[in-house]
């Protein structure tokens, strides 16, 4: 079985620790604005690397700087020519994925195929919207799926629904035609563990 697919190594390749913190941190919540020490301490980076980064980006575009009293706040550019192409690789490499990843580790040998659905995969997600994953599993309750997950809505900001099936569970629906697991296999995922390879009923069906 396939386990963690390679986008973290592909963030760290291409960006650095304070890169990759600001990245997901503005990128994956781009209708929010944070100050400085929000930054610091949501993103777990020193102040001083924070804050030469935020000057760099503000410079190139990337960040919008407005005082709001005593405070300064920082929010992504949502009109940089880039911003689109930065909010798919802050999903896929720096942010919400690897946030999802991390959680889901100590269950990590138990589960088959894991994936998130929806508009956030799209990009037609709204502020706050939820983000959806499917996790197909061998020997995992949803109790221990939706704590696992816990931590990581806590750090997203936003609810994470996840709806669980057991490999014989996941075969039965999509033989029955089942609308939202036709609709959600077919349509565009961000995988978690495993890949399309997990997909295909061959892999998927008990040893």
């Amino acid at each position: 079985m396939s386990t963690v697919s390679p986008v973290h190594t592909i963030g760290t390749a291409l960006f650095g620790k304070t890169q990759r913190a600001l990245l997901g941190l503005f990128f994956v919540r781009p209708e929010q604005s944070f100050y400085l020490r929000q930054i610091v301490r949501t993103a777990g980076i020193g102040q001083g690397a924070a804050q030469r980064e935020l000057a760099r980006w503000v410079e190139a575009g990337l960040l919008v700087r407005t005082r709001r009293g005593n405070q300064v706040h920082y929010r992504a550019n949502t009109t940089s020519p880039v911003f689109a192409e930065l909010k798919g690789l802050a999903i896929k490499t720096a942010g919400m994925a690897e946030v999802l990843r991390e959680a889901l580790t100590g269950l990590v040998d138990r589960i088959t195929v894991a994936f998130v659905h929806g508009s956030v995969v799209r990009g037609t997600e709204k502020a706050g919207s939820d983000v959806d994953v499917v996790v197909v599993v061998g020997a995992v309750t949803f109790s221990e799926v939706a704590i696992a997950l816990h931590s990581a809505q806590e750090q997203l900001g936003r609810e994470v629904n996840p709806t669980v099936y057991t490999v014989r569970e996941f075969h039965k629906k999509l033989d029955a035609g089942h609308h939202f697991l036709t609709a959600t296999v077919s349509a565009p995922k961000l995988f978690l563990i495993g890949g399309e390879r997990e997909l295909d009923r061959s892999h998927l069906l008990p040893k």
